[in-house]
């Protein structure tokens, strides 16, 4: 009887916990699509801060920003430019895919990108 008590709470706290991790991409769905926008990659990292999906999807496009802005920055002629203008694309083609995965509900690492965002302390 133990035996089979155990295994019902332990469905039981799975049950729950899938429930909560549901609800938490729920909430931070919006903002983890905001994550992705530029200047709005600040919203999940402080408005959400205690959804760690709308933070993950925050941190990753925060990176993207600053990849962005510096791509912006040093437009220059030529060669330059064609370097620049293909790390701008590859910012919003990645930022798009976060925003479907974010959308799909999906936590999605970006290559590279992912990685450097779980380190960032924030």
């Amino acid at each position: 009887m133990d035996e089979l008590e155990s295994k019902k709470a332990e469905q039981e706290n799975k049950s729950e916990s899938a429930r909560s991790e549901e609800e938490l991409i729920q909430e931070g769905k919006a903002a983890a699509i905001l994550g992705y926008i530029p200047f709005m990659c600040f919203v999940p990292l402080v408005k959400m801060k205690d959804n760690p999906f709308a933070v993950k999807h925050g941190k990753q496009g925060l990176i993207l920003f600053f990849l962005e802005i510096i791509a912006a920055v040093f437009l220059l002629p030529k060669i330059s430019q064609l370097f620049w203008g293909m790390v701008i694309i590859l910012c919003l083609v990645s930022a798009l895919a976060g925003i479907m995965n974010a959308v799909q509900g999906k936590e999605w690492k970006i290559p590279f990108i992912g990685e450097l965002g779980d380190k960032l302390k924030l």
